[in-house]
């Protein structure tokens, strides 16, 4: 799974409409010629919904997606399907669609599963991390880092280029361990997670954070695999604190 294309460009219009009543109100660029048109809205429409664009608990529309983007409703339908496997849109009774709300239960549960795929990931990759392997996660934890320099105010889409960077870090990891399906399952709710953290945890990709790459790289580099463990751990545990109902989010995660 792959939520890093841009096929088009997502802006929201300034209007409060959207948050209040949870209607879809999305400005969208058409659709250039990707691989396929299916791909292309899968693509932006992942991106929208990640970065809160579109709005958890907003219902969408296929026409008018469908209208918006210069393409058939074919493509915009098959698209829904792809994000509903992905956990990001849900089809309701009567085929109403809507961006997924964030519920903090369930995404404990993710959280708590997924960190468990991910440190079985750690313990069968690290031993086969090569040069190359190790190279990836010097530039990946250097992305995070030139990403941390940027302000949002500057450039918004730095800490979702954070988040790619820290999510291909430990990607890196667990392809090592050469299972296709662990890392098919580790995965499978990429995207979902990355749009928990950057609505509801974005103050978490800060010097800290990039101290704990930076960290499993040393141990990783030393042999000392308990550490890298100990790293890991940490990680995993900073982001399921932010499940917690007493943490304070940045927005609004809908209903």
């Amino acid at each position: 799974m792959c939520w890093t294309g841009h096929a088009f460009g997502v802006t929201m219009r300034s209007s409060p409409t959207v948050r209040n009543a949870s209607v879809m109100s999305l400005s969208l660029r058409p659709v250039g010629a990707p691989v396929t048109r299916r791909d292309a809205v899968v693509d932006g429409l992942r991106d929208a919904i990640v970065t809160g664009a579109l709005e958890p608990g907003v219902f969408l529309r296929e026409t008018a997606l469908a209208a918006q983007l210069g393409v058939s409703a074919t493509p915009v339908r098959e698209a829904m399907a792809v994000l509903q496997a992905e956990g990001l849109v849900e089809i309701e009774v009567h085929r109403h669609k809507r961006v997924t709300p964030i519920d903090l239960a369930a995404t404990r549960d993710l959280l708590e599963v997924q960190s468990h795929l991910w440190r079985l990931g750690y313990l069968r990759g690290v031993p086969h991390l090569g040069r190359a392997q190790l190279r990836d996660l010097h530039l990946h934890t250097a992305s995070y880092r030139h990403a941390l320099g940027e302000s949002p105010e500057s450039r918004p889409s730095a800490r979702l280029d954070a988040i790619r960077a820290s999510h291909a870090f430990h990607t890196t990891v667990i392809s090592a361990a050469a299972n296709t399906e662990l890392l098919r399952v580790t995965l499978d709710r990429l995207a979902l997670v990355a749009r928990f953290v950057l609505l509801r945890g974005s103050g978490t990709i800060n010097s800290a954070g990039l101290r704990l790459h930076e960290e499993i790289v040393a141990a990783i580099e030393r042999g000392n695999r308990e550490q890298v463990m100990t790293h890991f751990d940490s990680l995993c545990a900073r982001m399921i604190a932010l499940t917690d109902p007493a943490h304070e989010c940045p927005c609004d995660i809908g209903d």
